[in-house]
C-alpha cells in the first residue's frame, strides 16, 4: 500500500458486515468511512459464507450506503477451516523460506497441499544449545473452498481482493495502541498483551508480544450463542434476551443461567492461554484487551478478570486513527466502536508495508 492512498478492510461476521475505508497522508492515518450492514440468520454460519450470491447483494448495498471509493478490500476470515499453529525451522533467507515452508508443512495440516492456501509470519529467532540459528513461523493455512466462496462474494458485488489476512492479525493493529511500538530503550520490555475479541459467532483470541501476533486461537462461540441460550432456556423474545445479556434489563433466572454459560466460556478462554504457556514457557502475559459485539455481556469483564487473573482493559480501536468526518454523534461512534476492531484493523494493513 503506497503513502497517500486508502485502504478498505472488510469484515463479514455472523450477523453483519462492517466496512472501513482508512486514508494514508503523510501524517496519521484517516478514517474517512466506516459503515456496518445487518445480516439474517443463516447467512454466515460459524464464519463461512452459506450463499455467495445472496452475500453480494449485501456487500454492494453497503457499498452504495456508505458510499465508499475504493473498490479493492482487504478482507478478514476467522473459521474452523483456518489452521493457525507456530513452526520451528533453521534459519534462512527470506527469499528461501516460501519454499521450505511448502516443503515442510504437509506434517503439520490435515489437509492436501493443492487444497489450502498457506501464509506465514516469522515471530522468533533463537540460537539452539548446539548453536543452530533457528526460526519460529506462525503458520496460516486456510481451506482454498472457504476462501474461494468469500472471494465470489466479493467479486459478485463488483469488488476486488487486495488481500485476504486473519481477524487476529488485524486485532493487533487496531487495539494496541500504536505507541506500543515507540517506546524508550531504556523502558523495560513489554509485556505479552492478550486481544480478545467475541463476535456475534466467534471468538478470536491473539496473544501479541513485541507487537507481532505469537498465538491465535479461534473459539466457536460469540455473543449469539449467549443470547440463542437464553431463549431456548427461558422461551424468551430475541429482543428481551440480548436485552438481559446486555444487563439493560434484570431476570434473577437469566442472569443465574447466563453467569453459568459465561464462567465455562471464561474457562475455555483460560485453557487457551494455558496451553500457550505450556508450549512457549511465556509467563509475561500482563494485559487483556477486549472488543467486539459479544463483549457487552454483562459481568464478562468481571468474570475474565477472576478467571484469567488478568487486568482487563476494554479495546478502542479507534486510538490509531484521526477520524474524518462522519455521519455519526460522538455517543453512537461510542456505540460502535466495540465491533470495528476488526475492519479497522484490516484497512490499517497498509501501515505495515
Amino acid at each position: 500500500m503506497a503513502r497517500g492512498g486508502n485502504a478498505v478492510g472488510l469484515d463479514i461476521s455472523s450477523g453483519s458486515i462492517k466496512v472501513a475505508e482508512v486514508n494514508y497522508g503523510k501524517q496519521e492515518p484517516v478514517l474517512k468511512n466506516l459503515s456496518t450492514i445487518m445480516l439474517p440468520e443463516g447467512l454466515v454460519h460459524e464464519g463461512e459464507i452459506e450463499d455467495p450470491e445472496a452475500m453480494s447483494g449485501y456487500i454492494r448495498d453497503l457499498w452504495k450506503q456508505g458510499k465508499f471509493s475504493r473498490r479493492k478490500v482487504v478482507l478478514g476470515i476467522s473459521n474452523q477451516k483456518v489452521i493457525v499453529r507456530p513452526m520451528e525451522i533453521p534459519y534462512m533467507p527470506e527469499e528461501e523460506l516460501e519454499t521450505a515452508v511448502k516443503y515442510q508443512i504437509q506434517e503439520f495440516i490435515p489437509i492436501p497441499i493443492e487444497d489450502a492456501i498457506i501464509g506465514y509470519e516469522v515471530v522468533d529467532e533463537y540460537m539452539t544449545g548446539e548453536e543452530e540459528r533457528m526460526q519460529t513461523i506462525l503458520l496460516a493455512v486456510a481451506h482454498r473452498d472457504m476462501v474461494q466462496k468469500f472471494m465470489e462474494a466479493v467479486g459478485g458485488a463488483g469488488l476486488g481482493l487486495e488481500a485476504v489476512e486473519l481477524k487476529s492479525f488485524a486485532m493487533a493493529r487496531s487495539l494496541i495502541k500504536k505507541e506500543y511500538q515507540f517506546m524508550e530503550e531504556e523502558a523495560a520490555p513489554p509485556g505479552s498483551v492478550c486481544l480478545i475479541n467475541v463476535g456475534a459467532g466467534i471468538c478470536n483470541i491473539c496473544i501479541v508480544k513485541e507487537n507481532t501476533p505469537r498465538f491465535v486461537r479461534m473459539l466457536m462461540r460469540g455473543g449469539d450463542f449467549f443470547t440463542n441460550f437464553l431463549i431456548d432456556h427461558l422461551n424468551m423474545a430475541p429482543a428481551e434476551a440480548e436485552e438481559v445479556k446486555r444487563g439493560v434489563s434484570m431476570s434473577e433466572e437469566a442472569n443465574s443461567l447466563l453467569q453459568r454459560e459465561i464462567q465455562a466460556f471464561v474457562n475455555e478462554i483460560r485453557r487457551s492461554l494455558e496451553y500457550y504457556i505450556s508450549q512457549t514457557q511465556e509467563r509475561d502475559l500482563n494485559r487483556v484487551v477486549l472488543s467486539g459485539s459479544g463483549s457487552k455481556m454483562i459481568n464478562l469483564p468481571l468474570e475474565l478478570n477472576r478467571g484469567l487473573k488478568l487486568p482487563i482493559e476494554i479495546g478502542h480501536p479507534l486510538q490509531n486513527v484521526t477520524l474524518g468526518k462522519f455521519p455519526y454523534t460522538p455517543e453512537e461512534l461510542a456505540e460502535m466502536e466495540a465491533s470495528v476492531a476488526v475492519c479497522i484493523g484490516l484497512a490499517l494493513r497498509g501501515t505495515e508495508e
